[in-house]
Parts: C-alpha cells; sequence; structure tokens
C-alpha cells in the first residue's frame, strides 16, 4: 500500500475472512453487520478476538478467540497463530495498543499473506502521545485546544490557573494513547463540582471530578495528564479512508446525545470546514486507512480538534448505514481491490438502545 508490499488484486466477490479485535468495545456488533451487509452482497465471514471472553461474540461472529493485549510480548505470535488457524485474510484491529503492535510487525504478516488495515508505524506513533499530537497539529497550524503536559501537583496548579480555572471549566485525560482508550480517564472540572454531588447525585461514569480529588491524581508518581480547555459546544466525529496522504472517503457526523462517550443519537451532516481541516491532517501525517478525527466547537463557535484515534471509530455503523461502508472498503483496500469512485450518501440518524439476544437450548432469538 505504501510501497513496502506487493501481490496479485484478488478476485472480486471472492469470500474473505475478517480477524476483527478488541472486539468488547461499544460498536463491535455494528463492525460486524458492516462487513456482511456490504454492498457487493460478498460472503464475509467474521472471525472476533478479544483478551476476555466476550459472550454476545459466540453467536454474533463466524468464531470467537481470546488474544493477549496487544502491549503482552506474546501477542504477534499469538495474533499469527490465529490467523493460521482461521485462515484470516484481512486483520482489523479495534484497540490502539493492538495498532501499534501490528504496525511494528506488518513485514513478517503480509510475509504470511495476513494484511492489516494500519498504517507504517513511522506514522502512527506520532498518536501514542496525545500533547505532543496537539503540538505536532499547531504547528501544522491545525486547530486544537490550549493545552498541557502536567505531571505534578505543582505543574497542575498552575496549569488550571493559565487556563483561568476557576472562572473557566477545564477538562483532563491521561496523555498516553494507550492510557485513555475511547473516554477512559476524561473528566471536566468546574468550580462547582464537590464531591458529595458527583457521588450522591449522578450515575457511575459521570465525567465531572472536583478539585480534591484531582490533585490526589498526583500522589501516583507515574501521573502524566493532558489538561486543557474545555470546549462547551457541539461535538463532531469525523471517518476517513485515507491512501498515502489523500482521503479517499470521509464522513462526519453530529454527535447530539452520548452516555460514556459513546453515541446514543448522531445524524450525518456535511460539514467542510471539518472535511478540510481532516483533509489536512491526513496529508501532513502522510496516512493510510482508518482514521476517527473528533472535534468540538470552542465559545466562538470555532472547530478543534480534540482527538485522533489510528483505528475505526465505534460509530462507523452511521456512515456505513448512509451509503459509505468503511469498514467494508478497508477490507477490499488492505487485499489491494479497486474501490468504488464514489458512493450516494444519504442524510441519517442514528438511535442507540438496548436490544437483548436470548438463548436456549444453544438456539438464539430476539423479541421483535
Amino acid at each position: 500500500m505504501n510501497g513496502r508490499r506487493t501481490r496479485l488484486i484478488s478476485k472480486q466477490k471472492k469470500p474473505v475472512t475478517v480477524l476483527l479485535t478488541a472486539t468488547g468495545a461499544a460498536g463491535a456488533t455494528s463492525y460486524i453487520d458492516c462487513l456482511k451487509n456490504n454492498y457487493e452482497n460478498r460472503k464475509v465471514r467474521v472471525v472476533c478476538s478479544d483478551s476476555v471472553d466476550q459472550p454476545i461474540m459466540h453467536y454474533k461472529a463466524d468464531g470467537f478467540h481470546l488474544l493477549p493485549k496487544g502491549n503482552s510480548k506474546k501477542y504477534i505470535q499469538s495474533l499469527i497463530s490465529l490467523c493460521k488457524k482461521e485462515r484470516i485474510n484481512v486483520v482489523i484491529p479495534c484497540s490502539g495498543s493492538e495498532v501499534f503492535a501490528i504496525s511494528k510487525q506488518m513485514d513478517l504478516l503480509n510475509s504470511k499473506k495476513i494484511y492489516p488495515n494500519v498504517p507504517d508505524y513511522s506514522v502512527i506513533k506520532k498518536t501514542q502521545n496525545k500533547f505532543f499530537v496537539y503540538k505536532f497539529l499547531n504547528r501544522n497550524k491545525i486547530p486544537v485546544p490550549k493545552s498541557f503536559l502536567v505531571r505534578t501537583k505543582k505543574e497542575f496548579v498552575n496549569a488550571l490557573e493559565s487556563l483561568n480555572y476557576p472562572t473557566r471549566p477545564v477538562c483532563f485525560k491521561p496523555a498516553n494513547y494507550f492510557s485513555s482508550g475511547g473516554s477512559k480517564g476524561f473528566r471536566i472540572l468546574r468550580k462547582k463540582n464537590s464531591i458529595d454531588d458527583i457521588i450522591l447525585d449522578h450515575k457511575p461514569g459521570y465525567p465531572e471530578i472536583d478539585y480534591e480529588t484531582s490533585l490526589r491524581l498526583f500522589e501516583r508518581k507515574d501521573s502524566e495528564l493532558m489538561i486543557s480547555e474545555y470546549l462547551p459546544g457541539k461535538e463532531y466525529s469525523v471517518h476517513v479512508l485515507a491512501k498515502n496522504g489523500k482521503i479517499l472517503f470521509i464522513s462526519c457526523f453530529l454527535k447530539k446525545r452520548a452516555l460514556f462517550g459513546i453515541s446514543l443519537e448522531s445524524i450525518i451532516e456535511k460539514k467542510r470546514v471539518l472535511s478540510n481541516i481532516s483533509k489536512k491532517i491526513v496529508n501532513v501525517m502522510n496516512y493510510s486507512y482508518n482514521m476517527n478525527i473528533q472535534f468540538r466547537l470552542s465559545r466562538s463557535g470555532h472547530p478543534k480538534v480534540i482527538e485522533i484515534n489510528p483505528r475505526m471509530g465505534g460509530g462507523i455503523s452511521l456512515p456505513a448505514a448512509s451509503g459509505i461502508n468503511i469498514p467494508y472498503m478497508t477490507v477490499k483496500m488492505a487485499l489491494n481491490e479497486k474501490l468504488p469512485s464514489k458512493q450516494i450518501v444519504r442524510k441519517t440518524k442514528l438511535l442507540r438502545y438496548w436490544k437483548e439476544l436470548f438463548v436456549q437450548n444453544s438456539k438464539t432469538f430476539e423479541y421483535n
């Protein structure tokens, strides 16, 4: 894809087997739906994995296996063994640690005819520390929130002062990408926040935090946080499929309502300014394959990049339903197959809700 391997183009509509990893994440079942309900009516066998058992995948997927976490020394060899056993053609890693681990071993995997949808390590290593991502984007005149990297209580307090806290709220999260997968570790600090209110008046998963609890984080020696201005405006998620620094397909949606960082209500919107910023990010990084870019609007209504994920985002089913099936096109791209020149995009809304799958005597059913 980037001059690192050559192979024959697969025959169109030839059955393919795909491995989805880290399928304990929200949205993983949607990835399966996108791959199986593809626009070519192609038979796609989907095998899933995770570091812990995922009961739903024993019924939803065509196979499920346990794999070590991406930062394990056993990960790559375990991955290769699984791919050999299940005759995997394409690997779609759904966690950051696995993306990084795989990117370092692309030549080995390709030699075994295993084709992950992962960019070169030289490209994605730029996303390993969120604060340095912000610095990189800022140097390239891409708008990001004003931020500080802090490791001590003193640095934290000084950063708060620089960000006009408590007059204005701030937010923070772990700077290391592997420590903040999804929305893990993200917190909002406001003057009015109190521990009593947070514990007694809100359910677990509430992102607000109080000042005193924030300071206790620095009792740990390895604390490294990125603290930023809090952006109060609308939040958008952009999903792209790129090749050698150019976007092939892009989709943008407004996150109208979310829970624990997971979108519950979203709607497709065309935002030229977000598309232009995304194109610039992909270009300056010389990026290939999937990227999820998240934006929030400032008080003045200007978009700023708050997150870059070097993988598919959890809301990828919405672009697929609207007409841009990025998961399936990712598979075609990994196999060096021809992609469509364009696809018709329909304005579509996503509404997420709980749905049960029942199992009786090894048979499954749902209430409709």
